[in-house]
């Protein structure tokens, strides 16, 4: 609950998925986060929701495991998917990829630092696939790429800064996939030399003020 309050997203936790449903039609929700641990329940529960005149709009969220077939996921209507293990800042970071979602809906969204931004993904120190980045934070960022790679591989993310010279390189976890293919990623890079720039670079931004 702590991640959600992190972000400006008020959590409810259910149990069951009878629960989940009863609440849902009583209350307005944006969202549904659904654990595919157990497969039969969180289908059932999907149908209900989406059934349901409120559920026709919610964004559903699946928590999955990196070997989960993203065919089948997406294919019962899911908008975001979280991996596990759910470390505190993975589940931050995809609550905030939440957040994101949310406010695009929203006739008055949210300021955030969008950007578009030309870089590189090697995967496992063995491949280098083109990405565009779409939306920059100190802590990760969205992209957006053509092509799909084993998610357990490790990851580097290289670009360059808008307005500066040098090409800044970071380790990288992946944290979420939406149904566009786009990626969330976190940034794992921890060299003084990089948080430097980057934040300097950020605190520039009239957009992340």
């Amino acid at each position: 609950m702590r991640a959600g309050r992190e972000v400006g997203l008020e959590l409810h936790h259910c149990s069951t998925a009878k629960a989940a449903v009863e609440k849902f039609m009583v209350h307005r929700f944006q969202g549904v986060i659904v654990d595919d641990q157990d497969g039969p329940s969180a289908a059932l529960l999907l149908r209900d929701i989406q059934a349901s005149i409120r559920g026709k709009n919610a964004l559903i969220i699946a928590l999955a495991k990196a070997d989960a077939a993203l065919d089948t996921v997406f294919g019962a209507g899911t908008h975001l998917v979280i991996y596990k293990p759910l470390t505190h800042d993975r589940l931050r970071n995809g609550l905030r990829a939440i957040s994101a979602l949310m406010a695009r809906r929203r006739p008055r969204a949210s300021p955030r630092l969008k950007v578009d931004i030309t870089a590189t993904l090697n995967v496992d120190e063995t491949e280098e696939i083109p990405v565009r980045i779409l939306d920059l934070s100190e802590g990760g960022a969205a992209l957006s790429l053509q092509r799909s790679f084993s998610i357990e591989k490790s990851l580097r993310l290289s670009f360059t800064l808008p307005g500066e010279k040098d090409t800044v390189t970071t380790i990288a976890e992946l944290v979420w996939k939406d149904i566009r293919g786009n990626l969330g990623i976190e940034f794992l890079n921890t060299e003084p030399a990089f948080t430097r720039l980057f934040s300097r670079w950020m605190k520039a931004q009239p957009e992340a003020k």
